[in-house]
Formats: C-alpha cells, structure tokens, sequence
C-alpha cells in the first residue's frame, strides 16, 4: 500500500477544507495557518497549492498567492455531464462484478440516506451517497477511472448542505435517493441500457439543478 506524502496530506486536508465550506469561493490560502495546523514545512505546503492548482481547486495571482476558485454554472453544468459519463461507464463495468453483499449493501445505504434526510442530517447524506456510489465504481476494477470520478466529485459535489428552504431541500433529496433506489433495482435485473440512461441523463443532472435551487 503507497504511503501518502506530506503533499498529498496537505492536498487532502485543503480540499476537505474546501468541501466542508471552511474555505469559500475567493477566499485567499493562508499558509502559515496550514504550516502551523499540520506541524508540517512551507515545502509540502507550496506544493500542495501548485497541485491544487492545476486540478482546479485553487487560482493564484502573482504577489497575492492562492485563492479558491470559484465554480461556474456553466463549469458546473460541462463537468457534471463529464461525471454522468464516467459513471455510467463504471456502472457497466461493474455490472456483473458486484455480488449480493454489494446489493444488499447498496440497499442499506440508501435506507441510511433517508433515516439522514428525515432528520435532516445532510452532511451524514452527503457522506453515504459517496459510499453508495463508490460499491461499485470501486468494482470497475479500472483505477484510472475511480482515481478521475474521484477528483471531479470532490471538485463539484456540494458538502456545505444548507438550504434557506428544508422542506423544499428535503424534497429534492428523497428524489434524488428514489433514483439510488432504482440504481440498485437495475443492477440486480443487468438492464444497463436503462442504468446507463438514468446516470447520464437524470441522475446527475438532478445535482446538477440542486446548484441551481438551493
């Protein structure tokens, strides 16, 4: 098992900074606070932020430093489409891959979700759709391909779930765990056609339009 490397410890405890809404659209990195919260060097730090950088996460600006970026509607809208693509992808090819343990833990995964919504613990939702997803992207047995859904997920998928409106919010995601709930259904009867629609399609997309709602 690779061990990570202080960057790549870095680079993890910003993004989660980022996704958990620590850090915000144009806030500005400040390194010594990392230096000083991590006990680590400037160097895994700086090379963290060029990493961070050149995945999209961060923007810098000579003389100024590292700032978040923010994300685009339209950004969020091409990439989502890139997102619904690769995961159907892997969908199709862990369709005949994943065995009665995965599906059963696919089905208590989404009773989780719902027991998360109704009291309304979306950070807990938020945490088991990853999981949900991951049983069988993990099974495409493809590492370029869970290494890549990976990165563009944690780049694009809301953590902060916050909403002026609960009910309206609580809503939108008991429609969005219906369709876990027919993802699992069409792994268990192989119909991939209509799996492959329902990621490309719909699912995605409907997170889509929840950047937009909420």
């Amino acid at each position: 098992m690779e061990i990570p490397s202080l960057k790549d410890y870095v680079y993890k405890y910003i993004t989660e900074s980022i996704q958990q809404g620590k850090l915000k659209a144009n806030d500005k990195i400040n390194e010594s606070d990392i230096v000083n919260a991590l006990n680590v060097s400037r160097t895994p730090v700086r090379e963290a932020l060029i990493q961070l950088e050149a995945d999209g996460y961060l923007e810098s600006y000579p003389r100024r430093g590292f700032f978040i970026k923010p994300i685009t509607e339209e950004e969020a809208k091409d990439l989502y489409a890139v997102i619904g693509q690769l995961d159907a992808f892997a969908a199709e090819l862990a369709i005949n891959r994943l065995n009665s343990q995965d599906l059963e833990k696919m089905e208590k995964l989404v009773e989780s979700m719902d027991k998360a919504i109704s009291k309304q613990n979306y950070r807990k939702y938020y945490e088991l759709q990853i999981e949900f997803h991951n049983v069988y992207t993990l099974k495409s047995n493809n590492p370029v391909l869970i290494n890549t859904l990976d990165r563009l997920k944690r780049r694009f998928i809301r953590q902060d779930y916050g909403s002026n409106n609960a009910a309206k919010f609580g809503e939108y995601l008991y429609s969005a765990n219906l369709q876990h709930k027919r993802i699992v259904k069409l792994f268990k009867s192989k119909d991939i056609a209509e799996l492959k629609h329902l990621l490309t399609v719909d699912h995605w997309a409907l997170y889509f339009a929840e950047l937009d709602s909420f």
